[in-house]
C-alpha cells in the first residue's frame, strides 16, 4: 500500500512540473505487453500484461531528447495447458514499478528511435504451478534493472504509438545466498540467473504539440 502511495506521489509530481515548466513536456501513457522469463525452463512470449503511467520530456534539438517516466508494468513467464505439457499449468507474474530515462533521436519528422536504462522495483509477485501457488525458494531482488530499445511513429502532434523492446541487465533473482546455482538459470551479463525479456505496444499522449514534428 505505501509503495502504491509513492507511484501516485511521483505521478502527479511528474505531471505537475510538466505542465508549468516550458522547457518540459509531459504526458502520459498506456499499452499491453508479451513477456517470457529466461532461465526458467519456458520458452515463448506466452504471457500478456499491462502497462501505464507518466513522462515527462527535454528537448535539447530538434533530433534529440531525453524522456523520463515512470509507471507500472507487469512481466512473468506462462505455460497454457495443451497436449505437449500433459495439461499442465504454470504461471509467474511480476508487479513492478519502472523508472526508464531514455535518449530519443527524431528523424523524418514523425519517427524516433530510443535507447535507455529501467530501474524496476518490484510491487508484488505471484507464482503458480496448477493453479496452486508455488513460490521460488530463490527471492526476487527488491531493485533491478533493464534496458530499452524502441521505435516511434508520431500519429498526430500529441499521439504516437510506441514499440519497445525490454531486457533485464540484471538478474531478477537473489542468487547470493545459493550454494548450487539450479540448471534452468543462465548467465547474461557475468551473472547467473533469471531475466525478464519483454515486448511491449504503447501509445503515448503529450500535453504540448512540438511543431516540426509534422
Amino acid at each position: 500500500m505505501r509503495m502504491k502511495r509513492y507511484l501516485l506521489l511521483l505521478i502527479f509530481t511528474i505531471l505537475f512540473f510538466a505542465g508549468f515548466t516550458q522547457r518540459f513536456n509531459g504526458g502520459v501513457y498506456i499499452g499491453g505487453d508479451v513477456s517470457q522469463v529466461d532461465g526458467d525452463n519456458n520458452s515463448g512470449f506466452n504471457k500478456f500484461g499491462y502497462l501505464a503511467g507518466a513522462l515527462v520530456g527535454l528537448r535539447v534539438s530538434p533530433h534529440s531528447s531525453f524522456q523520463m517516466e515512470i509507471g507500472y508494468i507487469q512481466k512473468g513467464s506462462r505455460i497454457n495447458a495443451d497436449s505437449l505439457n500433459m495439461g499442465n499449468t504454470y504461471l509467474m507474474r511480476f508487479h513492478y514499478l519502472e523508472v526508464p530515462l531514455l535518449y530519443q533521436y527524431t528523424f523524418a519528422k514523425r519517427f524516433s528511435v530510443e535507447a535507455g536504462p529501467a530501474m524496476d522495483v518490484i510491487l508484488g509477485s505471484l507464482e503458480e504451478v496448477n493453479g496452486f501457488e508455488s513460490p521460488s525458494r530463490v527471492p526476487l531482488r527488491p531493485v533491478t534493472l533493464a534496458g530499452i530499445l524502441g521505435v516511434s511513429g508520431f500519429i498526430t502532434n500529441h499521439l504516437k504509438a510506441n514499440f519497445r523492446f525490454n531486457y533485464s541487465i540484471l538478474s531478477i533473482r537473489d542468487i547470493s545466498g545459493l550454494q548450487r546455482i539450479p540448471p534452468s538459470y543462465r548467465y547474461i551479463f557475468f551473472e547467473w540467473g533469471q531475466y525478464n525479456n519483454v515486448l511491449s505496444f504503447s501509445l503515448y499522449w503529450y500535453f504540448k504539440e512540438d511543431d516540426f514534428r509534422f
